[in-house]
């Protein structure tokens, strides 16, 4: 079954403030808790990893209804592949079935439906969105890459056979305030 990867552990440097506290979707609750309630009616777990310095606050923003996860050791402050470990040891799992997607979209639920199909990422045009994806994955392909100490998460999606997918429907990447106008 299905779980979904919540990224809400990024340092938001562009944007200046935490994307995953902020709001830019059409209702007025922090972007993580939007994106979490968008894949929790589609998946069986919903997990929402964070870093050191939102991980209390994101926490409080959910009952036990989501798992809120922290970047564990040694996979720390490395984007979504620190994620995806701390998922990895937060279940006990030596594979996973995974909807993954970033706090910095404005995203709605056609998109997260579109990902629920089947496996890859969301491409429209020709613009990849790698961090809106569904893959199967085996902790096996992330140590390699972390022996490797190769953190790009678009070739380990190349990897697990996770392909681009054309998407008609709406979503935009928030990096900086000036993107929301």
């Amino acid at each position: 079954m299905t779980d979904s990867l919540i990224l809400a552990g990024g340092k938001s440097t562009r944007f200046k403030s935490d994307k995953a506290l902020a709001h830019f979707n059409d209702v007025v609750i922090p972007n993580v808790k939007y994106t979490a309630d968008l894949t929790s009616p589609l998946v069986k777990n919903c997990f929402v990893s964070t870093n050191s310095n939102n991980h209390s606050t994101v926490k409080n923003l959910f009952n036990n209804q989501v798992n809120v996860i922290q970047d564990v050791a040694p996979l720390i402050d490395c984007g979504p592949m620190s994620a995806l470990w701390s998922y990895f040891k937060t279940t006990n799992k030596t594979s996973a079935d995974l909807i993954v997607v970033a706090t910095d979209y404005i995203i709605d639920k056609s998109a997260i439906e579109f990902l629920s199909l089947e496996t890859g990422y969301i491409k429209i045009k020709s613009v990849p969105y790698y961090t809106c994806c569904h893959l199967n994955i085996k902790i096996e392909l992330l140590k390699k890459y972390m022996t490797e100490q190769n953190y790009r998460w678009r070739s380990l999606l190349k990897d697990a056979n996770c392909p681009a997918r054309n998407f008609d429907g709406r979503l935009k990447n928030i990096n900086y305030l000036e993107d929301l106008k």
